[in-house]
C-alpha cells in the first residue's frame, strides 16, 4: 500500500496546487474587477456632480452649489461627497496628501486609498468662477468591498478543499482497487516463489501493466516448475548413479565375503546329499546351511536396499544404530584395505528425524572415502553427539541444537585448495577409476535437503574429519 499512498499523495498535492493557483487567480481577478467597478462608478458619479455643481455655482453661487452637492448625495450611505479647496487648511481641506493630488491641476481625476485602506477617495477637478483651485472629494467606504472579497476568498477555499477531498477519495478508491490490491497479490506471489512454492497461478483480471506482469509471473512459474522437475530428476539420477558406484565397490568386497558361506553351504549340502552324515549331524548340517543362506540373504538385501532409489521420507532414526549398520555394510572394504572401523557406541538418546536411506548413503560415502584415504593400519571412527551452536548464514536457520555425526580418518588429509572444492560435482583427488567425484557432492545435497550442512576439518598428513550437522527435529 506504500505505492498507493505515494500515488494518492502526489495526486492530492497536484490537485491542491492547481486549486490553490486557480483560486488565487480568480480571487485577484474578482478583486480587480470590483475595484475597477468602484473606481468607475465614483468617477462617473463625480463627473455628473461636477457638471451640476459648476452649473449651479455659475448661476446661483457657492452656497447653492454646496447645498446641491449635499442634497444629491444625502441618500447614499456608502458614499459621501463634499467640496474641497486645494489650498484650504480648514474644513474644506482634502483628506488625501496634497502632493498626491498634483494631477488635478491638469484636469485629471485622481483616485486614492486612505492609510487604513478602508476608504476610497476620488477627486474630480471643477471649474468655478473663483481663482482658487477646487473640486469634489467623493469618499467610498470599502466595507462592502472587503465583505465581498472575504466571501469570495471563503468560497475559493471551500471549493479548493472540496476539490482536494473529492480527488483524495477518488484516488484512494482507485489506488486501492487498481494498484494497492494487485501489488499486494503480486508481492505475496513473489514471496511464495522465493520460498519455492510455484503452485497457484495469480489471476489479475485487469488489463493493464500489472495484469501483464501477473501473466508473465505465471509463465515464469510454469517454466520454473518444469525446470525444477527436470533438476529434481537429474539430481536423483546423480544420486542413484553414486549409489550404484558405491554398490559396485561394496559388491566387489562382498564377493569374497560371500565365498566363505557359499563353500560352507556347498560342503554341508554335499554331505547330506551323499548320506555321509546321519542322525543329529544331518540336522546340524541343515541348520548351518540355513544360517549361512540367511547371512548371504541379509548381505544381498542390504545392497539392494542401498541401491534402490527413494524419495525423502523422514522418520525417527537412531544415529548410533545407523552408524553401526554402515560399518557392517563396508566392513569387507575396510578389511581388504587393512583399516579398522570404529562404530559409535550405542546410545538410545541420540535420535533425530531424518531419512534413513539417504542418511545411510551419506555416511557410507564418507566412510568409504575415509577408508580409501587411510593407509593400511589406520582407523576410521564414527561419533555422534548433540551440540549447541549457530548455523552458517547460508543454512538460514535459527535452530541452536544440532546432531553432529563425525567421520574421522587417520589418512593423508586434504590440501587447502582441494578442501575448498571437494563438494563440487565430478571433482576428485582420487586416481582414475577410483572415484567419480559425485559422492561428496551428492552427500552435500542430501544433507542440505535435511536442513543441515557438512563441515570439513583436515590437516595434510594428519587425517580429515567430516562432520554432518542435522537439525534435531521431532524424533
Amino acid at each position: 500500500m506504500r505505492l498507493t499512498r505515494k500515488f494518492i499523495a502526489a495526486l492530492v498535492i497536484g490537485v491542491a496546487l492547481v486549486a490553490l493557483i486557480q483560486g488565487y487567480l480568480d480571487y485577484q481577478r474578482e478583486r480587480d474587477v470590483f475595484d475597477r467597478q468602484m473606481r468607475g462608478e465614483a468617477a462617473a458619479l463625480g463627473r455628473a456632480l461636477a457638471r451640476g455643481v459648476a452649473h449651479v455655482w455659475q448661476r446661483d453661487g457657492e452656497a447653492a452649489a454646496r447645498e446641491f452637492l449635499e442634497t444629491a448625495t444625502s441618500k447614499r450611505e456608502s458614499l459621501q461627497a463634499r467640496w474641497i479647496w486645494l489650498d484650504a487648511k480648514d474644513r474644506d481641506e482634502p483628506r488625501a496628501p496634497r502632493e498626491e493630488l498634483g494631477d488635478m491641476d491638469s484636469g485629471n481625476i485622481v483616485t486614492l486609498r486612505d492609510k487604513t485602506r478602508r476608504v476610497l477617495f476620488t477627486y474630480i477637478p471643477v471649474e468655478v468662477p473663483e481663482r482658487r483651485r477646487g473640486g469634489l472629494e467623493i469618499a467610498q467606504s470599502l466595507e462592502q468591498f472587503d465583505q465581498y472579497i472575504s466571501t469570495s476568498l471563503r468560497s475559493q477555499i471551500i471549493g479548493s478543499a472540496s476539490a482536494v477531498t473529492i480527488a483524495a477519495l477518488l484516488a484512494l478508491a482507485l489506488g486501492v482497487v487498481f494498484i494497492g490490491r494487485p501489488i499486494n497479490r503480486l508481492a505475496e506471489k513473489a514471496r511464495r516463489v522465493g520460498t519455492g512454492d510455484l503452485s497457484g497461478p495469480l489471476d489479475l483480471k485487469q488489463r493493464d501493466e500489472l495484469g501483464e506482469l501477473a501473466t508473465e509471473i505465471n509463465l515464469m512459474c510454469d517454466r520454473l516448475a518444469d525446470e525444477q522437475k527436470a533438476r529434481e530428476t537429474a539430481t536423483e539420477q546423480l544420486r542413484h548413479a553414486d549409489r550404484l558406484t558405491t554398490v559396485g565397490k561394496l559388491a566387489s568386497g562382498l564377493a569374497h565375503e560371500l565365498g566363505t558361506p557359499l563353500n560352507v553351504v556347498q560342503g554341508r549340502a554335499k554331505l547330506i546329499a551323499e548320506r555321509e552324515v546321519e542322525g543329529q549331524d544331518v540336522e546340524d548340517s541343515a541348520r548351518i546351511v540355513v544360517e549361512q543362506a540367511e547371512r548371504m540373504t541379509a548381505l544381498i538385501r542390504q545392497l539392494l536396499d542401498f541401491a534402490r532409489p527413494r524419495a525423502l521420507h523422514k522418520a525417527p532414526v537412531n544415529v548410533t544404530t545407523l552408524g553401526a549398520r554402515v560399518c557392517q555394510l563396508v566392513a569387507t572394504i575396510a578389511k581388504t584395505a587393512n583399516v579398522t572401523l570404529d562404530p559409535p557406541p550405542a546410545d538410545e538418546t541420540l535420535r533425530i528425524s531424518a531419512d534413513d536411506g539417504q542418511l545411510t548413503q551419506v555416511l557410507t560415502n564418507l566412510v568409504v572415502n575415509g577408508i580409501q584415504a587411510t593407509p593400511p593400519g589406520g582407523t576410521v571412527a564414527l561419533a555422534a553427539r548433540f551440540v549447541e551452536q549457530a548455523a552458517p548464514p547460508y543454512v538460514e536457520s535459527d535452530e541452536q541444537t544440532w546432531m553432529a555425526i563425525s567421520v574421522r580418518d587417520t589418512g593423508i588429509g586434504l590440501e587447502e585448495a582441494h578442501r575448498a572444492r571437494i563438494f563440487e560435482p565430478f571433482f576428485t583427488t582420487k586416481e582414475v577409476g577410483m572415484g567419480t567425484g559425485l559422492g561428496l557432492s551428492v552427500s552435500w545435497g542430501l544433507v542440505r535437503e535435511h536442513g543441515g550442512w557438512i563441515d570439513v576439518q583436515s590437516t595434510p598428513g594428519q587425517g580429515s574429519t567430516f562432520t554432518v550437522y542435522l537439525p534435531r527435529g521431532a524424533a
